[in-house]
């Protein structure tokens, strides 16, 4: 069940791929808006860049992803959008002049360094077993579970601040159906729960002024199926603080 993921890290050459700063979008494609209000901006990544780092089948090799939160709409399952094209990006688009300042971001150019991820008992639903289970050999995989570290990355499974069964949240939260971590879960959904990917983890940031809450993170998820197809339209976002 390991799954590659790619930590975003300070760029020793910059390119198309950062967090926060202003969007480098599309001649055709505006700032978009949440009932009038603009989203903040979080991040843009170029999914050629780091196609040759990870082996993501379920993501295109080519266009750009550019994430957008609304902290005032935290809960709604499209709190956070992504837009995603094919189209060459164009310069930075000014913040618009309604984004109060707590949301307007440094920029950091990224990086991407792969690392194999591992789901916590958590994501699987399961206790997690005593000492008669021997882990000999598990250390040897190269984890991505930083600790406290900060965290910003791509594919893999999510670093849970609370703990959960993320992917059969998201697909609760899809279904609009209420979710009850401790109750039982129907077969049919925890299927479904298995199509959710991670596709972007946003960490909280004092270098960037990013900080959710008390330090939290955002998670944002997509269904396999449709981001082969380059359909990032349904996505759904799951946020956790301390």
């Amino acid at each position: 069940m390991a799954r590659p993921t790619l930590l975003l890290f300070p760029a020793k050459s910059p390119g198309f791929s950062k967090l926060g700063g202003l969007p480098e979008l599309p001649a055709d494609t505006a700032w978009p808006e949440f009932e009038g209000r603009p989203p903040a901006f979080v991040a843009q990544l170029d999914l050629a860049a780091f196609a040759a780092h990870a082996g993501m089948p379920w993501l295109p090799h080519e266009g750009r992803l550019y994430f957008f939160f609304d902290e005032a709409r935290n809960g709604a399952l499209d709190c956070c959008v992504a837009i995603y094209s094919l189209e060459p990006p164009g310069p930075p688009v000014a913040f618009p002049a309604p984004l109060a300042a707590s949301q307007r971001f440094a920029e950091l150019r990224v990086g991407f360094m792969r690392f194999t991820s591992l789901p916590s008992w958590d994501w699987l639903g399961e206790d997690e077993p005593g000492p008669e289970i021997d882990w000999e050999g598990f250390d040897l995989l190269a984890d991505a579970d930083l600790g406290d570290e900060i965290e910003h990355r791509v594919g893999g499974y999510p670093s849970e601040i609370q703990g959960g069964q993320m992917g059969v949240h998201c697909e609760y939260l899809w279904r609009g159906l209420a979710w009850d971590p401790d109750g039982p879960v129907p077969d049919d959904i925890r299927r479904a729960g298995r199509q959710w990917r991670l596709l972007l983890q946003i960490d909280s940031d004092p270098a960037l002024g990013m900080n959710w809450w008390d330090g939290g993170r955002i998670y944002v998820f997509v269904r396999a199926r449709d981001a082969r197809r380059g359909d990032f339209r349904k996505t759904v976002t799951i946020t956790q603080t301390h």
